[in-house]
């Protein structure tokens, strides 16, 4: 049996492969750029976490039911920054329910009603 422990990268479906690219650095600070050999795939990438974004044309509840999660240290410091940023509209919460990995949470949407989430594992302690 195959045993994973984290998830290493995922690829986003976006309406506007330039609009993300500018969301996503200026909000998390993302290197960005586009695959030499996939100029439509682009390829996200900091010191922890990499993932891919290509843009499509879709109905858009196909692109609002995907998401991602990033683990941060405090959940109440992403909160002040998209605040700080202009970003209001989010919701936070707690998750108890697992046997291990559990966390609090905050969650907001992007233009392409894409949900971006953001962790801080607690290990049972919400």
């Amino acid at each position: 049996m195959i045993k994973p422990i984290a998830i290493d990268h995922t690829c986003l479906l976006v309406k506007s492969i330039k609009e993300t690219k500018e969301y996503l650095e200026r909000l998390f600070g993302f290197t960005c750029w586009f695959r030499d050999d996939a100029q439509t795939t682009l390829v996200v990438e900091s010191e922890h976490v990499h993932f891919f974004v290509m843009e499509y044309k879709a109905e858009s509840e196909f692109l609002e039911n995907q998401h991602i999660s990033f683990q941060v240290d405090s959940v109440s410091l992403v909160v002040d920054e998209l605040r700080r940023m202009g970003i209001n509209d989010l919701e936070t919460g707690e998750v108890s329910f697992f046997k291990t990995r559990n966390y609090r949470w905050c969650e907001w949407r992007d233009s392409n009603r894409i949900r971006f989430e953001c962790v801080e594992i607690t290990n049972g302690d919400c």
